[in-house]
């Protein structure tokens, strides 16, 4: 194994552009920090897996050394990295020592995928947020979604910040760019997903609504909500009902509540 010390390192390098939007867009990688997330993935999806990088004092543990061990089997490649390096790249408050490089999904997954008779896709639209993006993609993997897409202007999913928010939900779905809603609709439609977009007032109460088996729900930005688009591309409105004095909910509480109605309808 190599041990990384210098910045000028081109392992280190590689890292730390997978840091910033436009250079994770570039090698279609992101970083993945903690212990239990790069354990987890290298037993279950280990093919996506660039590079692992520890610190000695971290790969001298127990936990460490298991991963060690799991990386070895895998054939991921495996380096040590002087503490201070670390701290640069790991996106938490106190790092605990271990990180690795995914691979993105590719574009191309979409077109690959095997759709449920009852299934449920989330398109974000604009969301500017990355913990509201990361908090919506963990519930979207806790009712079971089949994908999660973002159109241009969402925040990167793949952000450090985003990816913390998922709490590893990242890596049980696809999430995949799309450029636009419309974009989105073509395989929405040639899929037959009926294309649900959430409005603030004036839809169809949420809790009333007639969905189909297989439903695509639009959420949108968290200050102007959908677009005139994603509205005249929906085949439904809807709206949650709120009886108190608050305007609007933040929009991952929103769209936890509709995806946990459409859980309900399928699960009970």
């Amino acid at each position: 194994m190599r041990f990384i010390t210098s910045r000028q390192n081109e392992v280190y390098k590689f890292l730390k552009a997978l840091t910033e939007p436009h250079t994770r867009r570039k090698h279609g990688a992101f970083l993945l920090e903690g212990a239990t997330f790069v354990a987890e993935v290298l037993e279950e999806a280990a093919g996506s897996v660039l590079l692992v990088a520890l610190t000695s004092e971290f790969a001298e543990t127990e936990r460490g050394k298991q991963i060690l061990e799991s990386a070895q089997r895998a054939r991921v490649s495996v380096v040590l990295m002087a503490p201070a390096l670390m701290d640069e790249l790991a996106p938490s408050e106190t790092p605990q020592g271990v990180l690795a490089a995914l691979r993105q999904p590719s574009r191309e997954r979409l077109g690959q995928m095997k759709v449920p008779p009852t299934a449920t896709v989330v398109v974000l639209e604009g969301v500017q947020d990355p913990s509201n993006v990361g908090a919506i993609i963990r519930v979207a993997d806790a009712v079971g979604a089949v994908a999660v897409l973002y159109t241009k202007g969402t925040a990167d999913p793949y952000s450090p910040k985003a990816v913390r928010a998922s709490a590893g939900s990242i890596l049980h779905l696809p999430v995949l760019p799309t450029a636009s809603v419309t974009e989105a609709a073509e395989w929405l439609r040639e899929n037959k997903f009926q294309l649900v977009a959430t409005v603030p007032k004036g839809g169809i109460n949420v809790f009333t609504a007639d969905f189909s088996q297989r439903v695509a729900i639009v959420v949108g930005n968290e200050a102007r909500g959908i677009s005139l688009e994603a509205r005249q591309r929906a085949d439904l409105l809807v709206t949650i009902p709120m009886a108190g004095k608050a305007q609007s909910l933040n929009v991952a509480v929103a769209t936890a509540v509709v995806l946990y109605e459409l859980f309900r309808r399928t699960q009970f």
